[in-house]
This record gives C-alpha cells, sequence and structure tokens, in this order.
C-alpha cells in the first residue's frame, strides 16, 4: 500500500497527513466537510474556543455520520456492505 503525505489547512493551521494514496482525496473531501463545520460554528459567535470550535464540528459530524440512512432505513454501512456483496457479485459474473 502507498502512503502519500496530503497537506491540509484547519482553522488556519497546516498539517501533513499521511493517508493511502488511494484515500488522499477522500481526505481531502474530509478536511472540506471539518471546516465548513468550524466555519458555521464560528459564524455564530457563541463558541470562541477553538478547542471547543473543532470539538462541536467532530460532534456534528459524528451525529451527521449516524443519522445517515437510505430511503429503505438501512444505516450507511449496511447499504455500504450491500454496495460492495453487489461489486463482488457483478465481479464474479464477469469472470466466467
Amino acid at each position: 500500500m502507498s502512503i502519500s503525505q496530503v497537506d491540509v489547512n484547519i482553522l488556519g493551521r497546516q498539517f501533513t497527513i499521511g493517508t493511502p494514496t488511494d484515500e488522499a482525496e477522500t481526505l481531502r473531501q474530509a478536511v472540506y466537510l471539518l471546516n465548513q463545520k468550524i466555519a458555521a460554528i464560528q459564524d455564530t459567535g457563541r463558541i470562541v474556543e477553538t478547542d471547543k470550535i473543532v470539538i462541536m464540528a467532530a460532534l456534528n459530524l459524528a451525529h451527521d455520520f449516524l443519522k445517515m440512512t437510505t430511503k429503505d432505513g438501512l444505516e450507511f454501512t449496511q447499504f455500504e456492505r450491500k454496495i460492495s456483496d453487489m461489486i463482488q457479485a457483478c465481479e464474479t459474473a464477469l469472470k466466467v
């Protein structure tokens, strides 16, 4: 597995994070979402301490993730597992 070093900016601070090369774009998207949540919290003006802002943003993202369901009521992880099973079935069928 190849590891890439990805430079990201969170709350005006630069970080270099190691991630599998094929997940670098996903990391960038995660940082983008985190920065959006941070900005939304900062815009309210109610919380000014950096550590509290980051904690609230992380809690908001975790809450959003846990609420995610499909129309059939499947949790995200179940939905992801079903997609993986379908991909595997297609790959198996194509090998024949």
